[in-house]
């Protein structure tokens, strides 16, 4: 509805979803696309409720002047700290008794939640109370509806009331504030209170503002209203009926569909950029340098494919870009700095791609870890596993490799990779390759263009990060060691789940993904390289290890 609350949605996109932001344009980078945030205030159906205003006839003949209040019974609607600021009205400004009367309509809502239960019994115990401390034989402060009014009758409040209270303690635009405006016909006009915490308080700027919070400013606001000048209650209710019959609800329908198709404003001003700027140095100073700090040393956990090279038609294409290899050689000759790769590749294939030495390499998702000392850990694989693989490909190979489809033996693990094969003759291969995996006992998991056959174990990149840490820097690592994760394919989820709270993690978001655990989400292998010079720049000044 407003900017503030567009603000509120950036934000919380980049907490809870891990996307990169920019809150001055208003822009969200998600699944491989840039959003457009743009408030677009919704209106009411101004001439109708005018057209209601003038034919309802009156529902309630008084003398008094009242204060009408129309809200679902709903915490968040400030009903309780209307009634007190009413209370403590009658107490500040005594003459206001015997002349005012609050009109409170609550209409019912989740009435089988015992909160809501409990709110209803504290509204009618203070409307009690306020009734038995202030009423006369003639005179009773607060007139309390608890159920439905037909909208005639609402119409019919509205127009007759001579202040009404929009008194949120947090909501969105309530549309309560036009709809009062709207069927101000009578004179003289009444009076509009509006909450800072309701979106319309934005807009209509000729309301009179108050902070239900505070009760003797909320009790003033409303005696000024009922003692304002005829002329002064005229001034404002007009500016406001102009605006609100301008931005009726067909004016929204239009703005928000012109928006939809042109990205523009309604004034002519030029078209805001809708698309995020590269990534920069700038874009993790406040999430990694608060979160490494200048005495931690750094574990550096990276995928291959999609994180450090582009993804390529073929494996063997995937190369990885000489920048990137000449600032991991940097970063890996850092004391403070260790690197591991943790790929779906076959062990000794990730570490030829990358080609760099004293590095720590895990294959197969971490069925295989080398280190740097040349040490090799392998997972044990159960009974007769070996004899399942070849069967498993002799099976794959006679059956889906067709159409471009062929299938990759790792040793530990079989890949059937379908990136060539035309989208129509996909789903018939992806089904049967996906049976006869499972049929011969292994574990179908999904990758890019592929269906991996794993063994019947429980392991994973999560699994084997820990061991890596474990074995790498000691068992009590996290004590003095932060993690940075960065993935790209659904493998690395397990990781960044199990790392969940102890890493920064970040996803290399492809269009096709809709959730991820890690914090952050990365638009493209270019951004990791970005990553990888920040880390670069942020410990450069640490001495080198003495083995080079």
């Amino acid at each position: 509805h407003i900017e503030d609350y567009c603000l509120n949605f950036v934000d919380c996109c980049q907490r809870k979803l891990g996307c990169r932001v920019d809150r001055k344009n208003l822009l969200v980078e998600h699944g491989g696309r840039t959003v457009r945030i743009r408030p677009l205030p919704i209106g009411i159906p101004f001439d109708r409720f005018v057209e209601m205003a003038e034919e309802a006839p009156t529902v309630i003949s008084t003398p008094l002047k009242l204060v009408l209040g129309v809200d679902r019974l709903d915490y968040t609607k400030g009903l309780v700290h209307r009634l007190k600021a009413f209370e403590l009205l009658l107490e500040r400004y005594p003459q206001h008794k015997g002349k005012v009367a609050l009109m409170q309509i609550a209409v019912p809502s989740r009435t089988d939640v015992k909160e809501y239960q409990d709110l209803k019994e504290e509204m009618d115990q203070l409307v009690g109370r306020i009734n038995g401390r202030f009423s006369t034989p003639n005179w009773s402060p607060i007139r309390y509806i608890y159920g439905c009014v037909s909208q005639q009758d609402l119409a019919a409040f509205y127009r007759d009331s001579a202040v009404a209270m929009v008194t949120p303690l947090r909501d969105g635009m309530n549309l309560v504030a036009k709809e009062f405006v709207a069927c101000q016909i009578k004179k003289p006009p009444g009076v509009l209170i509006v909450s800072p915490f309701a979106g319309t308080s934005e807009m209509m700027n000729e309301a009179l503002i108050c902070n239900p919070y505070e009760l003797v400013d909320a009790a003033d606001t409303l005696h000024r209203a009922l003692t304002m000048p005829e002329d002064e209650r005229r001034l404002r209710m007009n500016c406001l009926r102009r605006r609100e019959k301008v931005n009726d609800v067909d004016f929204w329908m239009r703005s928000f569909l012109k928006a939809m198709g042109t990205l523009i404003f309604e004034d002519g001003d030029d078209v805001l950029p809708t698309t995020m700027q590269p990534v920069t140095l700038q874009d993790f100073d406040d999430y990694l340098s608060k979160y490494i700090g200048n005495t931690n040393k750094l574990a550096l956990l990276l995928d291959y494919d999609g994180t450090l090279a582009p993804l390529a038609p073929h494996p063997d294409l995937a190369v990885l870009p000489l920048e990137t290899k000449s600032i991991l050689k940097r970063l890996a000759n850092m004391s403070d700095v260790h690197i591991a790769i943790i790929s779906g590749r076959n062990v000794q294939n990730v570490k030829d791609m990358v080609g760099i030495e004293g590095l720590t390499y895990a294959g197969n998702h971490g069925l295989e870890i080398l280190h740097p000392d040349g040490s090799r850990f392998v997972h044990p694989m159960p009974k007769d596993y070996v004899e399942k693989v070849g069967d498993l490909l002799k099976a794959l190979q006679e059956k889906v490799c067709k159409d471009g489809a062929w299938v990759e033996n790792k040793g530990t693990l079989l890949t059937f990779h379908y990136r060539e094969v035309p989208v129509d003759k996909r789903p018939e291969l992806i089904s049967t390759a996906q049976h006869l995996i499972e049929e011969a006992g292994f574990k179908a998991g999904q990758a890019h263009c592929a269906i991996e056959a794993k063994p019947p174990v429980h392991w994973n990149k999560g699994r084997a990060s820990f061991y890596i840490l474990r074995t790498t820097l000691g068992l009590d690592w996290s004590e003095r060691t932060r993690i940075i994760y960065a993935g790209d394919d659904v493998t690395d989820e397990d990781a960044m789940q199990a790392l969940k709270g102890m890493a920064a993690t970040f996803r290399v978001a492809q269009s096709q993904i809709v959730k991820t655990s890690a914090e952050r989400r990365l638009p493209s292998t270019d951004s990791v390289l970005t990553m990888l010079k920040w880390i670069e720049r942020h410990f450069g000044n640490r001495q080198p290890r003495e083995d080079g």
